[in-house]
């Protein structure tokens, strides 16, 4: 199920692309799955059908979905291959990071602080 925090600084297209990336990683979403509809979505989420069709926009430019005109938009055959490797995309750019800030002095302390500090402005829905 995906959960939108309102509240969060997050914006909401970002929290629902998010959500829908953990279904497909989870295994509730599933290759050339009929993904909920942006009127459906929108209603059962209480959020504006223009927020919906922007993040399903982000995912079909990504290629973890695609629309099929007059039916509906699904998941992508690759759509977990595709997720996985943005998963890995994104821990090279952590450690990079954490190599910089080693290389500039910082404490092991130090950098699980920071990244604690950060970690607390991530969505985990």
């Amino acid at each position: 199920m995906i959960m939108i925090d309102k509240q969060s600084r997050i914006p909401i297209y970002e929290q629902l692309t998010d959500g829908i990336k953990k279904e497909i990683i989870s295994g509730c979403m599933t290759s050339n799955e009929l993904i909920p509809s942006v009127r459906a979505l929108s209603m059962e989420l209480s959020i504006n059908p223009n927020t919906v069709q922007k993040a399903y926009n982000e995912l079909e430019r990504r290629g973890i979905t695609h629309s099929v005109p007059g039916v509906g938009r699904y998941v992508s055959e690759n759509a977990l291959n595709i997720i996985k490797q943005e998963m890995g995309s994104s821990e090279e750019l952590l450690k990079k990071a954490v190599h910089d800030l080693k290389i500039a002095g910082y404490t092991q302390q130090e950098i699980i602080e920071k990244v604690n500090s950060f970690y607390g402005g991530v969505s985990n829905d």
